[in-house]
């Protein structure tokens, strides 16, 4: 991985990304850096404003480098970084003091190589630990335009539930679900609609710790709530957060996600995507942090996203992600005419994944009620079938 480091003086990051003479290039395996070379750059920022070409200059200049560090950055630039999967950082202070507090930053989120007993974070737990679903979040904040939620028994994909839960019957099922299987060691949440929608799974995963504080908690979202929400999950334990991100590209993510509901505005079309790109870095860089481990599903669209997958990845991999999840579509919604990606475009998108992380290769399209060893066991009808009657305490809207 490549830094780019703006500086006036060669020793001290204190440059505005827009006025910066040039810039120090360093190269990082993860436990050490080596200075690469300095580069000379033609500032974008003047007394007249912006200039769109000296900006698409810098940004070439710096091109295959991962991250850029300055004292200052602002929206603009910032933005237009994003697009071409470039992280901006703002950080003043020493150029060595930066690089190593950096290389730590990346040594801390390198993968773990023991085992672990999620099933859905370690491929050797996968047939031997258990997870449940706790289907408690009914609400969503973004419409992803593949997606269609709903409460029913058969189809298997997420967002599909047979029921939906208040946290005090979440407890209790999980009560008899650790009867029927033992094996339980994760307690999570995944929908039908999004964890962090509202209230609902924070309110379960309190009386989760009381009363099986064994368990490990986690929770799938798609990342527009997690900043305001890591402090309170971290305070509550939670040890994995799993975040679907599609696009690292607003253009692309716009036609992925038709709307998102922040602060009670609905926000549409680029502008949307933007946000929802920005939250979900921002989510993802604190919950790292604070020390979760992180996955990142996508969901891999062929015609929108399938030539994007490897700059998702560059792009997460400098935020403390630890592992991607390549989830080919399911046709549904407004992608119900396009045929799902075949093996040759999924395994080329698993490639450009792995280049930049580890690539976790057992998703099964779970529900959002699951529940069992996966690839081995399954016991969510018996523990949410009612005959010919779903049950749903909330509305999934």
């Amino acid at each position: 991985m490549r830094i780019a480091l703006a500086t006036g003086d060669g020793k001290f990051v204190s440059r505005h990304f827009g006025n910066t003479p040039y810039f120090v290039i360093a190269e990082t395996d993860g436990k050490k850096w080596t200075f690469i070379e300095k580069r000379d750059n033609s500032p974008a920022c003047s007394k007249d404003g912006h200039s769109q070409e000296m900006f698409n200059e810098s940004a070439k200049l710096i091109g295959d480098c991962s991250v850029v560090v300055c004292s200052r950055i602002g929206d603009f630039a910032q933005n237009g970084l994003r697009a071409k999967n470039i992280q901006p950082l703002e950080k003043p202070g020493f150029i060595e003091d930066i690089l190593d507090e950096y290389v730590q930053y990346l040594a801390r989120n390198e993968p773990k190589k023991e085992r672990n007993n999620h099933p859905c974070f370690d491929t050797a737990a996968h047939g031997q630990y258990g997870r449940i679903h706790l289907p408690v979040s009914a609400k969503c904040n973004i419409k992803c335009r593949f997606c269609e939620r709903s409460i029913n028994a058969n189809e298997m994909c997420p967002g599909v539930s047979m029921t939906v839960l208040t946290p005090e019957q979440a407890v209790k099922t999980l009560a008899e679900a650790l009867e029927l299987c033992p094996e339980l060691t994760v307690a999570g949440i995944a929908g039908p609609g999004d964890a962090l929608a509202d209230n609902s799974a924070i309110e379960t995963f309190r009386l989760v710790d009381k009363h099986f504080p064994q368990l490990s908690k986690c929770l799938s979202t798609n990342g527009l709530g997690l900043p305001d929400k890591v402090r309170e999950l971290s305070a509550l334990g939670l040890k994995h957060i799993t975040v679907t991100v599609n696009a690292v590209d607003p253009k692309i993510g716009e036609k992925i996600v038709s709307h998102i509901t922040l602060n009670s505005e609905t926000i549409t079309g680029e502008k949307a995507a933007e946000i929802l790109l920005s939250r979900q870095l921002e989510g993802i860089r604190l919950a790292a942090e604070s020390g979760m481990e992180l996955k990142v599903n996508t969901v891999l669209v062929p015609g929108v996203n399938n030539g994007h997958i490897g700059e998702i990845a560059k792009i997460i991999s400098a935020f403390g992600v630890k592992y991607h999840n390549i989830m080919p579509l399911i046709p549904r919604g407004e992608f119900a005419g396009t045929s799902a990606p075949a093996c040759a475009m999924l395994e080329t998108a698993r490639k450009d994944a792995n280049a930049f992380l580890p690539v976790f290769r057992n998703c099964a399209h779970c529900r959002a009620d699951a529940c069992g060893i996966p690839g081995v066991s399954d016991f969510s009808r018996k523990l949410y079938e009612k005959t010919g009657d779903f049950r749903c305490n909330n509305v999934c809207g």
